[in-house]
């Protein structure tokens, strides 16, 4: 599987949102993306579309 999100660890609770995590906030919204193709909800065009609009927020 070439993309898979994987939870290391928690040392503290913290507010997550693109300005404090913007890591993990973009690896969450990918794997709703990803979530939503595996249960047929987006195709292969509409989930490109989403990757190409992320990618184009940084």
């Amino acid at each position: 599987m070439g993309n898979e999100a994987v939870f290391l660890k928690c040392t503290e609770e913290m507010t997550v949102n693109k300005t404090t995590t913007p890591e993990f906030y973009r690896l969450y919204q990918q794997s709703v993306l990803f979530a939503l193709k595996d249960q047929g909800v987006l195709n292969e065009a509409q989930i490109q579309h989403c990757l190409d609009t992320l990618n184009h927020q940084i």
